[in-house]
C-alpha cells in the first residue's frame, strides 16, 4: 500500500484551508503507522468540514441582518423607524456581535488583512514622514511651495502638527466589536459599538449621539459616552458603512468622523469587495467626492483580494456642510445592495451560490490576533 505524503497532506490540509492558531498540532507525525495515519486522515476531513460548515453558519448569521435591515428598509422607507426597530432587536444583535467575534478571532485565512494594512498605514503618516510628504504635496499643488525647501516658519507649523509626536495616537474604532486595534502600543484606543462583543468595548449607537464642542459638557446624548470634536488622531470605520441600510445614515458617519478629528488626522475606511478593483471603480470615485465634500482628501488607496482599504486625511477645518444638509450628500455614498430589488412575499433574500461564495471570502479576510 502506498504511505501517505505527509508533506502534501499537511500542506493541503493546514495550510491551503486555514485553520485556526490553535488547531497547528493537528498534523500527522512522521512515527504514526499507516493505519493510524488513514483514521488521522479522515478524521481531518470530517474536522475541517464540520470547520466550514460553521463557518459558512457565522456568514449567514451575518449576512441575514444586513439583509433584514435592507429590505425593512426597501418596504417602509422610513429610515428612523427602521433603525429604531434594529435597536430593539437585541437578540439579534447579540448573535451578529458573537459571529462576527468568532469569526474575527477563530476564522484564520493568511491574506491581505484590514487590520495590518490600517495599522501600517497610520504608522507610515504619522512617523514615516507620510504627512510631511503629504502636505509638501498639497503646497506644491495650491502654488505655495516656490522651492524645494520649507519655509522655516511652515516646517514649524508642520512640525508642531505630528511629526515631533511623541505621545499615543488617540484612535476611535467605530463598529469595533472587539477592540482589535487595543493591542498596539503606538495607539491610545477608545472602541464604540452598537453591540460590543467584549468588555472593553463601549455600547453606543454612533447615529443617535451628539459631538460635543470642548466646552459644552452639559448636551444630551443618547449614551453615557461624551465625544467631542477634534480629539481624535484616527478615526477607524472597518466594515461598518455597509452595515447601515441608508446611504445617508453612511454620510451622517463619516461627517461625524470628520467632527471628531484633529486637523490632518486619518479617517480609516474598509468596505468588502471580491470583484476586480475597476468593477466597482465608480463607486470608490463617488465616495471620494462625498468624502471630499465633507472635507477629506484621500491619501491612501489600496485594492486587496477582497477588499477596498481608504484613508483620508482632515484637510479643512470647515467643512462645506453641516449635519442637517450633509444628507444631500447620501447619493454618493452608495453601495452594491443599495440597488438591489426585495420582495414584500418571503422574508428571506435568495442569494446565488456565487454571492455566497463571495460573502463567505470577504469575512474570511477578518484577522486572528497574532498578525506581527
Amino acid at each position: 500500500m502506498q504511505e501517505v505524503d505527509l508533506a502534501t497532506f499537511n500542506r493541503s490540509y493546514i495550510h491551503d484551508i486555514g485553520v485556526r492558531k490553535s488547531d497547528e498540532n493537528v498534523k500527522i507525525a512522521e512515527g504514526d503507522s499507516f493505519t493510524k495515519k488513514l483514521v488521522r486522515k479522515l478524521e481531518l476531513q470530517i474536522y475541517f468540514m464540520m470547520n466550514k460548515i460553521e463557518h459558512q453558519n457565522l456568514v449567514r448569521t451575518i449576512q441575514g441582518v444586513h439583509d433584514k435591515l435592507r429590505k425593512s428598509l426597501h418596504m417602509s422607507q422610513d429610515t428612523d423607524e427602521v433603525w429604531q426597530e434594529h435597536i430593539k432587536e437585541e437578540e439579534l444583535r447579540k448573535k451578529y456581535s458573537s459571529a462576527m467575534l468568532k469569526l474575527a478571532t477563530e476564522i484564520w485565512v493568511e491574506k491581505e488583512c484590514r487590520i495590518k494594512w490600517s495599522y501600517k498605514t497610520c504608522i507610515d503618516y504619522f512617523y514615516h514622514g507620510g504627512l510631511e510628504r503629504y502636505l509638501l504635496r498639497q503646497k506644491r499643488i495650491k502654488g505655495l511651495q516656490k522651492t524645494n525647501c520649507i519655509i522655516e516658519d511652515e516646517e514649524d507649523e508642520i512640525k508642531s502638527i505630528y511629526l515631533d509626536y511623541k505621545e499615543k495616537l488617540k484612535l476611535l474604532d467605530i463598529g469595533s466589536c472587539y477592540n482589535p486595534f487595543s493591542k498596539f502600543p503606538e495607539f491610545s484606543c477608545t472602541a464604540i459599538d452598537l453591540t460590543p462583543a467584549t468588555e472593553d468595548v463601549l455600547q453606543c449607537d454612533f447615529l443617535q449621539i451628539d459631538i460635543q464642542k470642548n466646552l459644552d459638557v452639559e448636551a444630551n446624548n443618547h449614551s453615557n459616552l461624551i465625544l467631542y470634536e477634534e480629539s481624535f488622531d484616527i478615526v477607524v470605520m472597518s466594515l461598518v458603512l455597509e452595515y447601515l441600510p441608508a446611504s445617508e445614515q453612511r454620510t451622517i458617519f463619516c461627517f461625524k468622523a470628520w467632527q471628531l478629528l484633529k486637523q490632518n488626522g486619518l479617517c480609516i475606511i474598509i468596505t468588502p469587495d471580491s470583484k476586480s478593483m475597476h468593477s466597482n471603480a465608480p463607486m470608490i470615485k463617488s465616495w471620494k467626492l462625498a468624502l471630499e465634500k465633507i472635507g477629506f482628501k484621500r491619501v491612501k488607496y489600496d485594492k486587496l483580494t477582497h477588499l477596498h482599504c481608504m484613508a483620508f486625511s482632515k484637510v479643512c477645518k470647515f467643512s462645506e456642510v453641516n449635519i442637517t444638509n450633509c444628507k444631500l450628500l447620501s447619493d454618493l455614498l452608495y453601495i452594491p445592495q443599495d440597488f438591489k430589488s426585495y420582495s414584500d412575499v418571503s422574508s428571506s433574500v435568495d442569494r446565488n451560490e456565487e454571492e455566497n461564495k463571495n460573502v463567505c471570502i470577504q469575512f474570511s479576510e477578518l484577522p486572528n490576533e497574532d498578525l506581527f
